[in-house]
């Protein structure tokens, strides 16, 4: 592996395979960080830091072999990772462009598969990243980058016009006990992701096509399927995000709403946004449905969210089971206690467990999959690591911390409710437990207090 120059980096891609690399995780990107991900096969993420410590797995050399990997390094000091660098590897085997199984987006490689590939290939075995044939490797990358920097600047508009539309349609149906804005404000998270999908597989490369085709499609589809029953249109959703993600996942990594591979943290599958944003409307329809159809909506959304081949979200599995246990026990009517939560717990945890020693029985893989494998000291140390960057998260900046602090405030009041509705109570563990395994407090404050707020204007329009 040689560090050089962009511009010799881009030449060697002419004789091998070319790609772009993301030098780190989080908001922003050191050389310094970059180099010491690059040895070690691992990032840490900017708000802890940034800079892996630990054995290197290589060493740098000064000059090509056989096979060598060419990468460019950010300039010194502190910079926004939101620029990609060049990378290539000139070799047998190597023409078109970079595929690593760890970003599953053609073309785009992370700085940590960078290490454990060199190590595979002096061994003889198969790499993290290959490569695939392309006719013009070259405009390939440049509309790839193109796509990841509309996608990234168009994300925050994109939010405010979605957090503005559950806010509004919510009020709606509390002021007016109206079942339509109830419905649509349930089915605005579905909506998001389902307008980002389309927009994605269009194509668009300018921030501001995006943001508007977000801004008319989002609502519009919330409306149109609020027009309809609640549980076919959480079905038919589930489905197609499912299909979606196991079929085209650099459709579902390219869109505003979703992975966001620019940053570094999370190049595919389901985020803990989405997967917050799923919690109102899939609850809803579980209440909603009779016991098997019920339990059929369960295991369909634990597969979405869960499964390696789809959304590979361990988080999400933990906090899904923990929603369904929860409704489980509150439909069956039975006086609550803490023996009857227990076994409502233990229950949830085995399922959970279930679903991943399942998934990797099938031949799944993720670190959801690798996690569970290296047993409980293992699984604490994730757990322990997801805390430290969920407090880190919330303190990083004095916006973070008011949009977690107002978020929370109103889930307080929501619990405060004489007469909730038992979803809500359902809707509440899952936050908690959230709150506790996912590492994204904002998202899962700010988008749990919005799904509450709607699951509350839904059941007061039903009575």
């Amino acid at each position: 592996m040689v560090v050089a120059p962009a511009a010799e980096v881009r030449d060697a891609g002419t004789r091998g395979a070319a790609g772009l690399l993301v030098p780190g995780a989080g908001p922003t990107v050191t050389r310094e960080g970059a180099r010491a991900s690059l040895v070690r096969g691992r990032v840490r993420n900017a708000v802890l830091g940034g800079t892996v410590g630990g054995k290197p797995l290589i060493t740098l050399a000064r000059k090509p072999g056989a096979i060598t990997i060419y990468v460019a390094l950010p300039p010194e000091g502190e910079s926004h990772n939101v620029r990609r660098y060049p990378v290539a590897i000139v070799g047998p085997g190597y023409r078109g462009v970079l595929k690593s199984s760890a970003t599953r987006l053609p073309g785009l490689v992370g700085i940590a598969d960078l290490a454990p590939t060199a190590v595979a290939l002096a061994r003889g075995r198969e790499p993290i990243v290959t490569a695939e044939a392309a006719d013009d490797p070259a405009s390939d990358l440049r509309s790839l980058d193109r796509r990841l920097s509309a996608a990234h600047d168009a994300r925050t508009a994109a939010n405010v016009v979605l957090v503005a539309f559950i806010v509004l349609a919510a009020a709606v149906g509390l002021a007016r006990r109206s079942a339509f804005a109830a419905r649509a404000a349930v089915l605005a998270g579905p909506a998001a992701v389902t307008a980002a999908l389309l927009l994605s597989a269009l194509g668009p490369t300018r921030s501001g096509l995006l943001a508007a085709g977000f801004a008319v499609a989002m609502p519009a589809l919330a409306l149109v399927g609020a027009a309809a029953r609640l549980v076919p249109v959480v079905v038919g959703f589930l489905v197609l995000y499912a299909l979606v993600l196991a079929l085209w996942p650099e459709t579902a990594s390219l869109g505003v709403v979703g992975p966001h591979p620019d940053g570094g943290v999370r190049f595919y599958g389901v985020t803990n946004q989405v997967e917050t944003l799923l919690l109102a409307p899939v609850i809803l329809a579980i209440d909603r449905s009779r016991v098997w159809v019920a339990v059929a909506i369960g295991l369909l959304a634990l597969f979405t969210v869960g499964s390696s081949w789809t959304g590979a979200d361990g988080g999400g599995v933990v906090v899904l089971t923990a929603a369904f246990a929860a409704l489980a026990v509150l439909r069956s009517d039975l006086e609550l206690s803490w023996r009857r939560a227990g076994v409502a717990l233990a229950g949830a945890a085995a399922l959970a467990l279930l679903v991943v020693g399942v998934d990797a029985a099938a031949g799944g893989t993720s670190h959801v999959t690798r996690a569970v494998g290296g047993g409980p000291g293992t699984l604490l140390d994730d757990l322990l690591d997801r805390l430290h960057l969920s407090a880190a998260s919330v303190s990083v900046s004095w916006a973070s911390a008011l949009a977690v602090v107002a978020a929370v405030a109103g889930l307080i009041a929501l619990a405060r409710l004489r007469r909730r509705p038992r979803t809500l109570d359902a809707m509440l563990v899952a936050l908690v437990v959230s709150l506790l395994v996912n590492d994204s407090p904002v998202d899962v404050a700010l988008y749990g207090a919005l799904g509450a707020l709607s699951i509350v204007a839904y059941e007061r329009a039903r009575d």
